[in-house]
């Protein structure tokens, strides 16, 4: 296997400290003197490697985010044929399933500075939505009697569930609280089994 070319290796080391400056100080923390403080590289070779501060910021997000969408597929790949919606909420709040410190608060800042970072805000919300799109899938191959809106509605609730209990791991919450917001995914998808139900009834 081919080693890494020294920019390849280099623009990894930059994205990586650039990383690490968005989880401790958000997106408008990222300066190219924190990024040399981490890396030990003078600034005139990070830009000569990975560009001014924007397009720094803009590959720590592309980063961030490739990895958010080979999650996503793998995710949508474990989920089985039968029963996904379920499976989908114990993965989802399964007690180790929580994200990244570190990329929870890219994620984050993403959101806070959306008015600051336009492209990197919409590549976003473009995640949120195949993310979600995939408990939509699962929902309706359990329930395909419901409407599509009955699933969207209900693929939201569990997702922005997940989103809250997810964002406060890093505050080390009571254990029950991750139980709580996986209770109320299943209520959310037993009242679809009631409105299939209903459906059915002559």
């Amino acid at each position: 296997m081919p080693r890494p070319s020294v920019q390849s290796a280099r623009l990894n080391e930059i994205v990586e400290a650039a990383a690490k400056c968005v989880a401790q100080y958000g997106l408008e923390g990222v300066t190219l003197e924190r990024i040399a403080e981490e890396t030990g590289l003078k600034r005139p070779l990070i830009r000569h490697h990975a560009g001014n501060r924007e397009e720094i910021i803009n590959a720590v997000v592309t980063h961030v985010l490739s990895g958010f969408g080979e999650l996503t597929t793998m995710f949508a790949n474990a989920l089985p044929a039968k029963r996904g919606s379920y499976t989908a909420v114990d993965h989802l709040f399964d007690d180790h399933g929580h994200s990244d410190p570190a990329e929870m608060m890219v994620f984050q800042s993403i959101v806070a500075a959306a008015d600051r970072f336009p492209a990197e805000a919409e590549a976003l919300l473009k995640w949120v939505g195949d993310f979600t799109a995939v408990v939509v899938e699962a929902i309706k191959r359990d329930f395909p009697e419901v409407e599509s809106e009955a699933a969207e509605t209900v693929a939201h609730g569990i997702v922005a569930l997940y989103f809250n209990v997810d964002s406060l791991a890093p505050l080390k919450p009571p254990h029950a609280w991750r139980r709580y917001a996986k209770n109320a995914a299943l209520l959310l998808l037993r009242s679809l089994e009631d409105n299939a139900g209903t459906q059915r009834a002559p």
